[in-house]
């Protein structure tokens, strides 16, 4: 009996020995874990940031871009720090072009009035309304500003030397919060290419606003032309 009992304290000495270990061991991991997993941290906050490329913060806020989507764009984007020192603010552009044949058609984006022609039996069936999305009027604000409007005279001919019939009329009107200027180039040749670069500049302007203003449905949606010019 005398031997059972020291067998049993001999194994319950050896089970406490080796409980002591694990717990050791543990502790040594432990006190190792806890700097490591400290240096990870701060390594994460204050050394990867400065290693990251500069683009990433390019990426990240390509997110924050509007999505230009028709009409849903009136919700969407801002331009309020866009602007030209000497157009004006964005905010306050507005614009009319009038042109094609004696000046018949016309475009004005503070009333949304869009005229493909005056000259019908019943000219009120070719009105419509239209108002430019922010990126169209954007597009325009943008050449309109590179043109240096003011630069103009009020009265102007892209195409002294030459003459056609018929011929075209192009009224470009704006106002801003710094301008109001109008440019008028009336009954002048029926070509948007100019004999010199500032007047090749103000007819590439106009055409484009005017292949913006008849891409669009309203425009589409109106009657074929009445008469005809030759």
């Amino acid at each position: 009996m005398r031997e059972l009992n020291e067998c049993k304290a001999e194994i319950f000495r050896r089970s406490e020995k080796r409980i002591a270990q694990r717990k050791k061991r543990r502790n040594r991991i432990i006190a190792l874990c806890v700097p490591l997993c400290i240096l990870v941290s701060l390594w994460s906050v204050f050394i990867l940031p400065a290693m990251m490329p500069a683009g990433s913060d390019m990426v990240e806020n390509e997110e924050e871009i509007p999505d230009f989507d028709g009409a849903d764009i009136s919700n969407k984007g801002d331009f309020s720090s866009v602007g030209n020192d000497s157009l004006g603010s964005f905010e306050s552009f507005n614009f009319s072009l009038t042109w094609g044949n004696y000046g018949i058609s016309s475009y004005n984006s503070e009333t949304g009035e869009l005229v493909k022609t005056k000259d019908a039996t019943n000219p009120g069936e070719y009105i419509t309304e239209y108002y430019l999305t922010k990126l169209q009027k954007q597009e325009i604000f943008n050449l309109i500003s590179d043109l240096d409007i003011t630069s103009y005279p009020d009265y102007y001919n892209p195409n002294e030397n030459l003459k056609t019939s018929p011929t075209m009329t192009l009224i470009l009107y704006v106002k801003t919060d710094k301008i109001q200027k109008t440019v008028t180039a009336e009954d002048i040749a029926f070509s948007y290419e100019a004999e010199n670069l500032k007047g090749q500049n103000f007819l590439s302007v106009c055409e484009k606003i005017i292949n913006i203003l008849i891409e669009t449905e309203e425009w589409k949606s109106l009657p074929e032309y009445e008469f005809f010019y030759d």
